[in-house]
Formats: C-alpha cells, sequence, structure tokens
C-alpha cells in the first residue's frame, strides 16, 4: 500500500525545466483544468504544505503559461477548493463502492471496508490527504465533513442491523475518523513502518471499541 505511494512520489518530483505539453485543441480547457488539479496534487505530495503551491508551481509543472490557469482559477484559494470539491466526489464514490463489495452477515464488515479504502486512498496520494485534514476542515461539502457523515450513516446502519455500540453514532464515527487519520498521519512518516498490517491492525482495533462484544 504505502511502499508504492512512496516510490512514486519520490519518481514524480518536479524539477526546475518546464516539461513539454501538447496544446488543447479548442474545448478542451476542462483537460487542462484537470491536469492543472492533477498537477497540484501532485506538487502537495512533495511541498507537504498548501502554503508553498502556487498557480505558477502548477502550470510550470503542467507546462502551460501561468495566465492559461486564471480562467480556470481566479487565485490559489480558487484552485484548492477546486481540489476540495474533487477529493470530496472521490472520496464518497469511494467509500460507497467499498461498502457495496461487502457482502457479509455481520454489518460491521461494511464500515471496515470503508476505514481500509480511505487508508489506502490517503497513503496512495499523500498531497490529497494533506488538502483533506489541512484546509476548511469540518466545513460543510469538505472531504473530512464527508467522511464524518459516512461514518455515522454506517454506523446508524449497524445499529439498525443489531450491532451495539458503546457511544452514540456520531461520537463513535468521529473516534473513527480522528483514530485513522491519525494513524494515516503516523503511516506517511518517512521513517514509518509501512506494513499494511500494521494499518489493517489498528482498523481492527478501533472498531473494537467503538462495538460492544457480542
Amino acid at each position: 500500500m504505502r511502499p508504492a505511494a512512496a516510490r512514486r512520489l519520490s519518481s514524480g518530483r518536479a524539477t526546475s525545466a518546464t516539461p513539454s505539453r501538447t496544446r488543447n485543441r479548442w474545448g478542451q480547457g476542462e483537460r487542462l483544468r484537470a491536469e492543472a488539479l492533477e498537477a497540484a496534487a501532485r506538487l502537495l505530495g512533495e511541498l507537504g504544505t498548501v502554503e508553498g503551491l502556487s498557480l505558477r508551481a502548477v502550470a510550470r509543472e503542467v507546462g502551460v503559461a501561468p495566465a492559461s490557469l486564471y480562467g480556470h482559477f481566479a487565485d490559489k484559494s480558487a484552485l484548492v477548493d477546486a481540489l476540495l470539491d474533487g477529493i470530496t466526489d472521490r472520496l464518497l464514490r469511494l467509500l460507497a463502492e467499498a461498502a457495496a463489495t461487502v457482502d457479509g452477515a455481520d454489518p460491521t464488515t461494511r464500515i471496515r471496508a470503508q476505514l481500509l479504502a480511505f487508508c489506502e486512498f490517503s497513503l496512495a496520494n499523500p498531497g490529497l490527504y494533506r488538502v483533506m485534514f489541512g484546509e476548511r476542515l469540518g466545513q460543510p461539502g469538505s472531504p473530512a465533513r464527508a467522511l464524518a457523515e459516512t461514518l455515522r450513516d454506517s454506523l446508524r446502519a449497524c445499529e439498525a442491523a443489531g450491532a451495539r455500540l458503546r457511544l452514540p453514532a456520531d461520537r463513535a464515527g468521529l473516534v473513527l475518523m480522528v483514530g485513522t487519520v491519525g494513524r494515516v498521519a503516523i503511516s506517511q512518516a518517512p521513517s514509518a513502518n509501512h506494513d499494511e498490517a500494521i494499518v489493517v491492525g489498528f482498523v481492527d482495533d478501533l472498531l473494537s471499541l467503538v462495538f460492544e462484544s457480542a
């Protein structure tokens, strides 16, 4: 999970040279916008903070003049907002797909699948992870808010299916989110042990703290 992501990150470091890029045809502005968002995510993975990000750096990474991006993003804040919207959409799809792939009698397996899918996504996309939990935290429509609400709803579904929680669903969802987010942050440290089994075991420990045993 993590080692492959680390290799991609180390091999994709931006250079001072402007990469060559085929000019978009008329009507392909959305392609440039998508490329700019992908470039911003890559740069965030290297920079480690939104503060160092700039439209000029993103334009250099894509291979266009900075003025070409202003038709899509008025400033850096608009770029970050667009990144957040895209992350929220991806995260919600990912969580829904993870829950749908589990077919078991135990209702907790679905929320476990969602947590593991979130961990895998975050470790594979460190730049996006930093935006998820570093900007607009808790605001409506933010990735963090979407994750918390999805976990809360999943926990309520578990209760409806007969599972017993040690905490109200909204508080239990926050415990799961904060614990998982913290575990991901630790796993992203350069000196961390990136063994996937450690993350899986931690998620299982969290679930055991939230759910009462039968």
